[in-house]
């Protein structure tokens, strides 16, 4: 076990925000810590790592153990390079790396037995700590985190809030710690370092604790769910689909529950107000005492949690054209992002556009916008175009104005209706008369949506619209966008989302963009070929799976190694215990349970094919990455 919370308690003023939370991390364990925004995800994670102290239980760690842990908004130390930040991550490695080569100049000479002997430890030890492999992370890190060999010597000051993020996120996983906290580690990365790091975490040789609203990442990497309501924790054992399935059975457990005991107060309750003061007081009373009993452990049954009930009116029809670009070339005066864009988007047509960070995704819509000039080319917007445009830095919103008043000045809407909407969004009471410069990321984004149901606009164009809004509140949105009836484009690294709401994918590469007529699904299962189409700036490439670094090769081939060990003895065990059944049973004593004995030799026998079947696979991973090692 890495860690161990008990009972754990904390309070702001009188609000209660964790109340008897208690649960347990093994080592190796990947676990998500899911729940709505705003139920204390943050405050237990600070707890966890010492930043808040709690009011009441215990947090215990692992004698030992080394905790890394990202933030939403994780610092990198300033006036440092890249390099020099990511080199924090193998500070240890590193200084022995410096003595060593300290020792070998030493040796070259005139070396002591002392010098000698302090060469061979940490030369075994350096070896021990695959040091030589962590070099080879290092560069190989940086790279699926976005940045190149050319970017080394810039110094952290200059980076973009996501450009820190994934410096940080390389740094940490370059630690290694055996606790591994996450929090929102996909914000800031695009698919190919998602899809990496998801293979990482599904190797990696330390606890993970995660905490994410990307549904897509959860599904590729947790094997156990903390889900934190009203809070409290409940466990859930099993992978994103299971625990949808044990959670949907607990509600359902508690609501019978609950059903049978509030009819049985309630027939309590008649009986006591039918007998009290009659002949039969004394029974009433008992019935009475019982009822009280009852009520003061009454289970009650589960509410829904409050999520966003929005959607768009009727729209008018614009063109057939909706987007045209004629040989587009984006970027800026002094740099070009891709060249020689034939696109044409069409009414109706539902539009998803993907492509790694820094490509030009946000740069071509607001180029086909008209918010910035295009390098070359020309891009044109259709006839009788209504817009509705989400962008990912929510800019268009007055930081000094309240919700309620942004929809009543900028949108025209008289206050009544404009609260209505609002509640619809999760804008309750005082909260629509808050200065939007005090709401968090996910309110900033309802309110953009809010506004853009009001406008009800035939082409939506939404950047990034998922960042900052749980997996409730983006269930709602795909909903909305299913049945939005214009033209959509969407620019979103969520999978799922994309999954859901388009048709028409838009792969945007230096190299130049693709285009497939096809949805998101189709998209991913392409490897080679696709639908031909106008675009003429590239042939489809192949998308291949994430590769491990040579360290991670070797650790996953030790723990595979491992692995399949302690299949082979499960077999063993397994048969064992089938030879033992089938000697009782061909000899049973007098007093020997017969059915319970044919009952156990079946469930010996379903062991020992699940031992084997682990066994083939653990064996047949381990010949794939041995080969792969050469």
């Amino acid at each position: 076990m890495i860690l161990s919370v008990a009972n754990l308690r904390k309070l702001f003023a009188a609000e209660i925000i964790l109340d008897g939370v208690t649960f347990r991390i093994e080592n190796r364990e990947k676990v998500a810590l899911v729940g709505r925004n705003g139920t204390g995800k943050t405050t237990l994670i600070k707890i966890i790592t010492g930043q808040y102290e709690p009011d009441g239980g215990s947090v215990n760690l692992q004698r030992g153990a080394k905790v890394g842990y990202l933030r939403q908004e994780s610092p990198v130390t300033p006036g440092r390079t890249i390099l020099q930040e990511a080199q924090s991550g193998l500070e240890h490695l590193l200084e022995i790396k410096t003595r060593l080569n300290e020792l070998t100049k030493i040796i070259e000479n005139n070396p002591t037995q002392d010098d000698l002997d302090e060469f061979a430890l940490l030369h075994e030890h350096f070896n021990d700590q695959e040091g030589y492999s962590a070099e080879r992370d290092l560069t190989s890190i940086l790279t699926r985190m976005g940045f190149e060999e050319s970017d080394y010597e810039k110094l952290t000051d200059s980076l973009s809030g996501g450009e820190k993020t994934r410096l940080a996120l390389a740094r940490l996983l370059l630690e290694e710690p055996d606790l591994l906290i996450l929090d929102e580690p996909t914000n800031h990365l695009d698919l190919q370092a998602t899809e990496w790091l998801e293979s990482w975490i599904r190797s990696y040789h330390g606890a993970i604790l995660l905490v994410s609203h990307d549904r897509t990442f959860l599904e590729n990497t947790a094997g156990k769910f903390l889900e934190l309501r009203a809070g409290q924790i409940t466990t859930y054992e099993g992978d994103y689909q299971k625990y949808l399935q044990l959670r949907a059975e607990d509600e359902e457990r508690q609501a019978d529950l609950a059903a049978k005991q509030a009819n049985q107060i309630a027939k309590l309750d008649e009986y006591v107000r039918r007998f009290m003061n009659s002949q039969r007081t004394a029974q009433a009373r008992g019935r009475q005492k019982q009822m009280f009993k009852l009520q003061e452990s009454q289970v009650q049954a589960p509410t829904s949690d409050a999520g966003m009930k929005a959607g768009f009116g009727k729209i008018e029809r614009s063109g057939d054209i909706v987007v045209r670009t004629e040989n587009l070339s984006v970027g800026f005066t002094d740099e070009t992002l891709f060249s020689n864009l034939n696109w044409e988007v069409r009414f109706g047509e539902r539009w998803g556009i993907i492509g790694e960070n820094g490509a030009g995704k946000s740069t071509l819509i607001k180029t086909i916008l008209g918010r910035q000039k295009a390098v070359d080319g020309k891009s044109k917007l259709g006839s009788r175009i209504e817009l509705g445009y989400f962008s990912q830095d929510v800019t268009d919103l007055d930081p000094t104005m309240s919700p309620l008043e942004h929809m009543v000045f900028e949108l025209g809407m008289d206050a009544g209706p404009a609260r209505n909407l609002l509640a619809r969004f999760l804008f309750t009471g005082d909260d629509v008369f808050r200065p939007i410069s005090s709401l968090s990321g996910g309110e900033k984004n309802k309110l953009v949506l809010a506004s853009l149901t009001v406008l009800n606009p035939n082409l939506l164009v939404l950047d990034e619209p998922t960042n900052h809004l749980d997996m409730d509140s983006r269930a709602a949105l795909a909903d909305v966008l299913s049945d939005y009836k214009g033209t959509l484009i969407l620019i979103s690294h969520d999978r799922w989302l994309l999954r859901q709401v388009t048709n028409r994918i838009l792969d945007v590469r230096r190299a130049g963009p693709i285009e497939y007529i096809s949805g998101y699904a189709e998209y991913r299962r392409s490897q080679t070929t696709s639908v031909p189409t106008k675009t003429k700036t590239q042939t489809v490439t192949a998308v291949v799976e994430p590769t491990l670094t040579p360290r991670e090769l070797s650790k996953e081939i030790a723990r595979l190694q491992t692995a399949v060990n302690k299949s082979e003895e499960a077999v063993a065990q397994a048969e064992n215990q089938i030879s033992r059944i089938e000697s009782t049973l061909a000899d049973p004593p007098p007093e020997a349970d017969v059915i319970q004995l044919s009952h156990d030799y079946q469930a010996a026998q379903k062991e020992l094919a699940q031992a084997m079947n682990q066994w083939e696979e653990d064996t047949l991973t381990l010949e794939n990455l041995q080969r792969q090692q050469g």
